[in-house]
């Protein structure tokens, strides 16, 4: 058994917990090694001690002749107690031939001298220092530091530092055999054991849990604004992650689409080399399945039979409260929650009923409290127990499975609500659902549907959208209730493998002629000759193949479309999405007849749109006989824009002057413009291009042939745009427009401009590009003012309000759209058309104020600043007598005038000029200054003369 000594622990070892060298130590104590059995121990240190252990303990016995028997009981840390030791002194030191000034440098009589004045202070602060290292609340244990020293003070010593004792007075030894549970000499093999054991720990952990990014701040993601924990959080992360899969999936991205709902992990597989959509969602274990599909049928009765007016609570949100009251009224007629199962007072279905009876807000900081049950424990251990009643958490994760799947699109409403997911589509029973997600194209996700559950999803998707579909009609097209184009197949009738479905989702914020440029789909000056042509009613069609970026192109130019104008568009599947409030949208209905009587098809609702007067006739694709129509609208001189599907300008000539469609052609030379999209893969990326831009010139009767000119190509070996020559479209609007070469050439670099300012300040939302293309449609003036003074976003506020364009995006929704950031190649071509506009464009606007400004300010005009030389200037003489007799504080003006003060006049008699109601305002002279300044800064556009000699230099 390994005692513990006077000299061998105690607070003398903690210098070994802390960056000692164990090698350095070794040799340390070898050196020093007492050649006697001296017992030396902290606080104490004689001379007989000091004198024994380097040779001369023969001289001991003279320098100490009555030296008592040592005592057994040596004294702890803190005592005062005399143990009998004499202390050489004086003479003492002559009776041997030891030399103590040898060691201490001065007599040791003196000792109290030298060391109470230089060594107190600093026995005293290592001493707090020493505490302070060894105290357990002030040094927590930390890997691989902890001395015996540490432990010591946490379980051994006494408050003050000193041993224990037992009930006789006598020290109670540290025993390290007793206090390891082994022999100390082999706490290295001990440690070695423990080594492998958390080496197999850690296998057991990698082999059972996900592998995430190991950038990711896991409590910042599942946290709420409120700071709790979310509902859908790491838990379900593990619970949907196969077990015999966590091993090969690393995580690439993850990010919320329903917080705190639903998320979703991208993860690549090492293994398979592939990546997978994982759609994480609250888990569910057996008991709570059982319990939502039981509450799944008492609420199809309950609503069946309800009598609170459901019907009118068609909306949405009308029909969330309806299955929320439904639910608590289950809950609460079964026993099945109460409001005290969790550790707030009030539980989740009271703060329900609180927001359904349309209670006030709560004050800020009053956030909802951490829902009660969230806490993870093992599921064996929840079945186990099983409760009488559910948690707040439990109820809360009902709530967001029923709604989702009596209101959304059930096991596929987290992806609906994904931004970044453009198409959904499962192929059959006992498939996966796949995704076309923006970043990683294709990939495998790990929701299924059951055989029976695709049926019944199928049939309720159509029925949603207005449809009916059944193995005699197993075939439908459908629009959904967001916007979304399906295509739904049931049975296997058509399809080999049962039912399918594809839905092709709908954006609810559009993307903009930007987001175009900064993706490089188009490079700047296309864009700007897109805007110039279309402002200009030149017809256009949007060519290329499935998800080539046709409608997302249509719906970023429509931009340009002046806000005065009349709009009409056509569909079968609404995918257009305008702006412009004066548009009508027109929509394709198939008839409830077998006769096909009362159909509405393309070709119905084009002869309509004839007769409502349109500008512009926007139809979102063309495949049928109402091709000849639409061209025959085009020769009327109808401005058009659609799409088609072809590769090449040589395909689609082909396609619409032969049979089917036939268009004449001559008539065919009616279309001006033809954009060819195509996606393509550039550095291993897939990414859309605009293939080329060409113009429509002429019919060449003689060759029999369409003359075609291409104005941009792109090249795939550089990935940029080359223009191929001079345009017959910009000499079209030219002569249209009676403009010479350069203003021609100046409207086009406005447009440039107004782009590159855009993507040089980031002004790439929806609302910001939208309301400054219709602003300058209306008033380019305006507008290039703005930009010139740098006031442009300091106003996109008010330019939104304009009546004739509605511009209102959630702001929420618009946050959730992954816009592109411009390339350097881009943003470098922005900044330097800027830089040219500076040296011409701006010049004519600097200094200006825009118009909506100047309209208010009337009949104002800016005048030149007058000097006036004082010496010349005769005195001034008010037009009334001055009574001097009265008070400075009051002056009396002469006849038809009133009297006025310093103070404030409540009768409100002031001359009419003199009132605020006429533009004159009182203030003191600070204000005054101010005034004068901000006058100044009005008509100088802000900047000082200097500035502008300056600039002008």
């Amino acid at each position: 058994m390994a005692i513990d000594e006077a000299d061998q622990s105690d607070a003398g070892d903690f210098s070994e917990g802390e960056g000692s060298d164990p090698a350095s130590a070794d040799e340390r104590a070898h050196e020093s090694e007492p050649r006697s059995n001296s017992a030396i121990r902290v606080g104490t240190y004689t001379w007989e001690e000091f004198m024994g252990e380097y040779g001369h303990g023969d001289e001991v016995s003279v320098l100490y002749p009555d030296e008592p028997a040592d005592a057994d009981d040596q004294l702890g840390l803190d005592t005062d107690e005399d143990v009998g030791t004499t202390v050489p002194s004086g003479d003492d030191w002559n009776r041997v031939e030891f030399d103590p000034e040898t060691y201490l440098g001065h007599h040791p009589d003196d000792l109290a001298n030298h060391v109470v004045p230089i060594a107190g202070d600093n026995a005293d602060a290592l001493w707090d220092r020493f505490c302070e290292y060894a105290d357990p609340e002030t040094t927590p244990v930390v890997k691989d530091t902890w001395t015996w020293e540490h432990y010591k003070w946490e379980y051994y010593y006494e408050d003050d530092g000193s041993r224990p004792r037992d009930g006789d007075g006598e020290i109670v030894r540290h025993d390290e055999e007793d206090a390891l549970g082994f022999d100390p000499d082999t706490i290295k093999g001990h440690l070695a054991a423990g080594n492998d054991a958390a080496l197999e720990l850690d296998d057991i952990v990698e082999e059972r849990t996900v592998n995430i990014q190991e950038d990711i701040e896991e409590d910042e993601f599942f946290s709420t604004v409120a700071g709790n924990t979310t509902v859908s959080n790491r838990y379900d992360l593990e619970k949907a992650v196969p077990l015999e899969k966590k091993t090969h999936f690393r995580e690439i991205e993850r990010y919320w689409v329903n917080k705190p709902y639903a998320y979703v992990v991208i993860f690549h597989s090492e293994k398979e080399n592939e990546k997978k959509y994982y759609m994480i969602e609250p888990y569910q274990n057996e008991i709570e399945n059982e319990l939502q599909e039981f509450l799944s049928g008492k609420l199809r009765t309950a609503i069946k039979y309800s009598e609170d007016g459901i019907k009118e609570k068609a909306t949405e949100d009308g029909r969330r409260t309806v299955i929320e009251d439904e639910t608590r009224r289950l809950l609460e007629r079964y026993d099945l929650f109460e409001a005290t199962s969790g550790e707030t007072s009030e539980g989740i279905l009271e703060t329900l009923r609180g927001l359904l009876d349309d209670e006030d807000e709560e004050e800020i900081g009053n956030g909802p409290s951490q829902l009660g049950g969230i806490e993870v424990r093992p599921e064996p251990a929840i079945l186990a127990d099983d409760p009488d009643t559910l948690s707040e958490y439990q109820v809360e994760k009902l709530l967001y499975l029923l709604k989702r799947d009596f209101i959304g699109y059930e096991r596929i409403d987290g992806i609906k609500h994904d931004i970044n997911v453009e198409d959904i589509s499962v192929d059959g029973y006992n498939s996966p659902v796949f995704v076309y997600h923006s970043e990683y194209e294709q990939i495998i996700s790990n929701i299924y549907h059951g055989e029976d559950e695709l049926d019944d999803f199928v049939v309720k998707l159509a029925q949603r959208s207005g449809k009916g579909i059944s193995k005699r009609l197993p075939q439908v097209d459908a629009t959904l209730p967001d916007g979304s184009r399906a295509q739904l197949t049931l049975g296997k009738e058509v399809s080999d493998h049962g039912t399918n479905y594809t839905i092709r989702q709908f954006k609810d914020v559009p993307f903009t002629p930007i987001d175009l440029i900064n993706w490089n789909t188009f490079s700047l000056d296309e864009m700007a000759f897109l805007w110039l042509a279309i402002e200009n009613h030149k017809s256009l069609i949007f060519a290329g193949g499935t998800a080539s970026g046709k409608t997302t192109s249509l719906n970023a130019v429509s931009l340009f479309i002046p806000s005065s104008a009349k709009i009409v568009s056509i569909e079968d599947t609404r995918e257009v999405e305008l702006p412009q409030r004066n548009w009508i949208a027109s929509v394709t209905r198939p008839s409830f007849a077998d006769d096909e009587q009362g159909d509405v098809d393309e070709f119905d609702l084009l002869e309509a749109a004839l007769r409502q007067r349109p500008d512009y006739i926007v139809m979102g694709e063309i495949r049928g006989e109402e091709d000849r129509t639409l061209f025959q609208v085009m020769s009327t001189g109808h401005t058009t824009y659609t799409t088609f599907h072809a590769d090449s300008v040589d395909e689609v000539l082909k396609r619409f002057t032969t049979d089917p469609i036939n268009v004449s052609k001559t008539m065919f030379t009616a279309l001006d413009l033809v954009s060819i999209q195509t996606q393509t893969r550039v550095q291993g990326r897939k990414v859309r291009r605009n293939k080329s831009l060409t113009e429509i010139n002429h019919y060449e009767a003689e060759h029999d042939e369409i003359n075609v000119q291409d104005v941009y190509q792109w090249q795939a070996e550089t990935d940029e745009y080359l223009k191929m020559g001079d345009s017959n479209t910009l000499e079209e609007i030219q002569f249209d427009r009676g403009w010479s070469t350069e203003k021609l050439q100046e409207e086009l670099f406005k447009r440039e401009v107004i782009l590159a300012y855009l993507i040089k300040k980031g002004l790439n939302t929806y609302a910001e590009v939208a309301a400054t293309v219709q602003a300058f449609i209306n008033d380019p003036d305006t507008i290039l003012t703005l930009i010139a003074n740098g006031q442009l976003e300091d106003s996109l506020d008010d330019l939104r309000e304009m009546e004739s364009v509605l511009i209102d995006v959630d702001p929420e929704k618009e946050e959730l759209v992954p816009r592109p950031d411009a390339s350097s190649e881009t943003y470098n071509l922005s900044m330097d058309l800027l830089e040219r506009a500076e040296e011409s464009l701006f010049e004519e606007y600097r200094g200006k104020i825009p118009s909506g400004l100047a309209s208010a300010l009337g009949d104002v005009e800016e005048e030149s600043t007058i000097d006036v030389d004082r010496a010349d200037s005769e005195e001034f003489e008010f037009a009334g007598d001055v009574d001097e007799t009265v008070d400075e504080d009051e002056w009396e003006l002469g006849a038809g005038s009133s009297a006025f003060t310093g103070e404030d006049d409540d009768d409100g008699d002031e001359p009419a000029w003199l009132s605020e109601e006429t533009g004159f305002a009182i203030g003191d002279e600070s204000d005054s200054d101010e005034a004068a300044a901000s006058a100044t800064d009005a008509a100088t556009g802000g900047a000082s003369p200097t500035d502008e000699s300056a600039s002008d230099g």
